[in-house]
């Protein structure tokens, strides 16, 4: 198994944070490393979307965890490999502190996690920062 973890704290609320993660299909606005995203269907458990990462193959994903303002996750199933990616809003103090799981299991995990999980978890810092940057922007528009 091939894993890696995220942590970023903000002060705004998982409430805050949540209509961004949710819109799916604005994600291409938000993380530099997808190329186009389409979604099919109302997000939620169950919601297939199709993503194309920068310079690598439009994969298929399927939301596996839906959980309105504290968890989101989805699967991509890829050859002889399974890749899950879990975000947790949990509240703090001042605010709310992000955790990312990037987990990829199966016989070519390892080769997988070269492949796709490093880039995909090199991004974390700027994508957080880009997704956190969005929420805030949407807090002032309301």
């Amino acid at each position: 198994m091939w894993t890696h973890q995220y942590q970023q704290e903000t002060e705004l609320t998982a409430h805050e944070l949540w209509p961004v993660i949710a819109n799916i299909a604005g994600w291409v606005e938000i993380d530099e490393n997808i190329e186009n995203i389409s979604v099919e269907g109302v997000p939620g458990e169950g919601t297939q979307f199709y993503l194309k990462p920068r310079g690598g193959p439009k994969l298929a994903f399927t939301v596996d965890r839906f959980q309105p303002p504290t968890v989101y996750s989805d699967v991509c199933t890829m050859p002889l490999a399974t890749m899950q990616t879990i975000h947790r809003f949990s509240p703090q103090d001042h605010g709310t502190s992000i955790n990312i799981q990037i987990s990829i299991a199966g016989p070519l995990a390892p080769l997988w996690g070269l492949l796709v999980g490093r880039k995909h978890a090199s991004g974390l810092p700027r994508q957080t920062q880009l997704f956190i940057k969005a929420a805030k922007e949407l807090k002032g528009s309301s």
